[in-house]
């Protein structure tokens, strides 16, 4: 691909960006439901969680089920720091990511060393570790969790809003940000590098790519940006239990979210995002209490679908060799066969 090409798409990505980012910062002003913007904060927290793990899910290939973990951290580093210590949620976020850094470094270094299966079980039992380990500590309210709501706090000090329109134009703003570093970094030589490792990592090897240097900045660049949607999500509920932020369905959800979209690419964790988090509110809302967990049925049924018939995830079907390919077996078949012809 020569470099006109690659300019060409970046620029067509941002375009993309740009419109879908306008587009969205309006509909909160078009559909005023207290609900519905709730949804819509919910997709951009969802989006955030996702991009940050299709960095070393997607694109290094080292699918992670143990990132539950670092949303948890960013969630009790912002409240417990608010709570206890009167620290501003904002930094207090900033401190979820450097813990979560720290963490990302001292067990990636030695879990990346296995493969598939093995690394996905191993990232499993790490996050269950953590979740025990939270349970089990008193100090950051153990099982019972951690309430820190402070209205007599000023909001902007707090990151407590009266309203959701303050929190959704935030985590926009975040979404944004984050968004704009995977279009980045995507057609960047550490992008590259990613898919060549997890194209083949022996073959990544062989021409000079320091294999386990990259998956472990992978995975730590990862963990950051899971923790900041768990320090954003915490602020938006003002309440955290291990039970609502370290379990293994959220490290499932946070993995499946961007395999519905699509691994590896740059809009594929919020494509899963709206999926996910429309699919999950609303049948809640519709199905009401007598349908306890059809969410849960309805996604993985959907996820069961995606892997069977779209394994590349819904993005996929408007890849332009997709695209062409239809239109070709379209225009064959509008084509009427010459019945002169010998």
């Amino acid at each position: 691909m020569t470099n006109i090409n690659k300019l060409e798409i970046s620029k067509k990505t941002i375009i993309i960006a740009v419109i879908g980012l306008i587009v969205f910062a309006l509909m909160p002003l078009i559909v005023r439901n207290t609900f519905s913007r709730h949804v819509m904060i919910m997709i951009l927290v969802w989006s955030i969680i996702g991009m940050g793990w299709n960095f070393i899910g997607g694109y290094a290939g080292q699918v992670s089920m143990g990132h539950s973990l670092f949303y948890g951290i960013g969630g009790y580093a912002s409240a417990i720091g608010f709570l206890y210590f009167n620290i501003t949620p904002w930094i207090g976020m900033l401190i979820g990511v450097l813990i979560s850094i720290i963490v990302a470094f001292l067990i990636g270094a030695p879990l990346l060393r296995l493969k598939g299966h093995y690394f996905a079980v191993a990232t499993m039992a790490v996050g269950e570790a953590g979740r025990i380990i939270f349970i089990n500590t008193k100090a950051i309210g153990g099982a019972t969790g951690v309430d820190f709501l402070k209205p007599q706090v000023p909001m902007w000090y707090s990151m407590q809003f009266s309203g959701k329109l303050y929190y959704f134009y935030i985590f926009l703003a975040f979404a944004a940000v984050i968004l704009g570093l995977v279009i980045y970094l995507d057609k960047s030589k550490f992008g590259y590098y990613l898919r060549t490792i997890k194209g083949n990592d022996l073959a990544a090897e062989s021409v000079g790519i320091n294999t386990s240097k990259y998956k472990l900045i992978a995975y730590i660049l990862s963990a950051s940006i899971v923790s900041i949607g768990g320090s954003l999500y915490a602020q938006y509920m003002l309440y955290i239990d291990p039970t609502m932020l370290m379990t293994l369905n959220t490290s499932l959800m946070i993995c499946l979210v961007t395999v519905m979209g699509g691994v590896g690419k740059v809009f594929g964790p919020i494509v899963g995002s709206i999926i996910l988090t429309l699919t999950s509110e609303y049948s809640r809302v519709f199905f009401g209490g007598s349908g306890n967990g059809m969410d849960q049925l309805l996604y993985g049924l959907m996820v069961i679908i995606v892997v069977l018939y779209i394994p590349d995830g819904i993005l996929s079907i408007f890849s332009k060799e997709k695209l062409n390919r239809f239109i070709e077996k379209k225009s064959k078949k509008e084509v009427p066969s010459n019945e002169y012809d010998s």
